[in-house]
């Protein structure tokens, strides 16, 4: 079965890693296509429900994989190099990035919406970007890695992304941005509008005509 583009990116993003962490690892496909590539050694999948782990048991069976029931870090206690948190809104990631443990490791984080509100959460809790990339698979996904440490973004930086702003691949995505929002702006109402227009602005200026 043909890999999704998103699912391909995120495979690609374990690589160099010895243990990857997937949180909320669905039918476990992520772990299935970095094993297959050779990217990772071994790895941890958590799911909050038993019938997608079983399904992720499935896919994995053949694979070295610790599976664990758990809501999000909550049941953790082993070790890892890398979390993927993928396929979720930001609020719910930011809600389990709560409760993170202490240690030096990297963050793989795809929001399906509200991207920037994840920006947001990563500098006011002590963590960095580290990289971001945009993948078209029917809608645009925007990945972010991420560590331990300290950054400050403005508040452009924080919509756009401090790192996505700098890839050509990016300005497909914004020309996209700035027509879905064209399309809302015309039956706004007036406290939508002005977050809207600053949204726009935004776009706008990371675009090179």
């Amino acid at each position: 079965m043909a890999r999704s583009k998103r699912i391909v990116g995120l495979a690609e993003l374990c690589k160099g890693y010895d243990t990857v962490l997937d949180i909320g690892t669905d039918h476990g496909l992520v772990l299935k296509s970095a094993f297959e590539k050779g990217y990772i050694k071994q790895a941890i999948a958590t799911d909050l429900r038993d019938m997608p782990l079983q399904s992720a048991k499935n896919n994995l069976k053949n694979y070295p994989v610790n599976f664990i029931i758990s809501d999000g870090f909550l049941a953790l206690r082993e070790p890892f190099d890398v979390a993927i948190i993928a396929g979720m809104g930001a609020h719910l990631i930011n809600d389990i990035l709560d409760h993170r443990p202490y240690g030096t490791y990297d963050l793989i984080l795809q929001a399906n919406d509200k991207v920037h509100l994840l920006r947001r959460y990563l500098m006011d809790h002590g963590l960095k970007i580290t990289d971001e990339w945009v993948i078209h698979d029917h809608f645009y996904y925007v990945i972010i890695k991420a560590t331990q440490g300290v950054m400050q973004l403005t508040d452009d930086d924080i919509l756009v992304g401090p790192m996505l702003k700098t890839k050509p691949e990016a300005q497909a995505f914004y020309h996209h941005k700035l027509k879905l929002i064209d399309k809302i702006m015309k039956t706004a109402d007036e406290v939508k509008l002005e977050e809207l227009v600053r949204l726009r602005q935004a776009y706008n200026d990371v675009i090179i005509c």
